[in-house]
């Protein structure tokens, strides 16, 4: 669903207004994490939620969200260009690494050209899926984690639910 910003952005914001789709990419065992804008030639540093500003590079890319935004699986497929020099490394690091059985995290905001100091719309702590790589880049699937498998949101314990204690 949308936030009170989005809804202003699209009824009554500027036409000189743009919208910079941001992605943050973070894995424990990378060389650093990886900041990159869509749609700002020259780069662009944001203010994110910690209040601490980060630089992001200008990189091409495509972001389409999978499902409806209201539904509560959030999930995107991601395609990036031009890192063929890095990211093979970083996969290496992330195979060989002490943290091989944690999925990198990707972070999505967008921030508005008349404001950079807060995100318009954050969806934070994806894990990457799915991983195909391309002659020049890669497109891979991320979701939010899976918490709860049976898809209910409801967590089954003794102190909700007293029946269970006879099982």
């Amino acid at each position: 669903m949308a936030n009170i910003k989005e809804m202003e952005y699209w009824l009554r914001g500027r036409h000189d207004d743009v919208r910079l789709e941001c992605i943050e990419i973070k894995h424990p065992s990378f060389s650093r994490d990886y900041r990159f804008v869509r749609n700002h030639a020259d780069g662009v540093r944001v203010k994110h939620e910690d209040d601490r500003y980060r630089d992001y590079e200008p990189l091409p890319l495509t972001i389409k969200a999978a499902k409806a935004a209201d539904d509560l699986q959030q999930s995107f497929t991601i395609g990036i260009g031009d890192v063929g020099e890095v990211m093979p490394y970083e996969i290496d690091r992330l195979r060989r690494g002490a943290h091989s059985t944690v999925r990198p995290t990707l972070n999505y905001r967008v921030y508005l050209t008349s404001d950079l100091t807060e995100p318009m719309t954050s969806v934070r702590g994806l894990e990457i899926t799915d991983n195909q790589p391309q002659k020049r880049g890669a497109v891979f699937s991320c979701q939010a984690k899976q918490l709860n498998k049976t898809s209910t949101g409801i967590i089954f314990t003794i102190d909700l639910f007293k029946s269970l204690r006879g099982f």
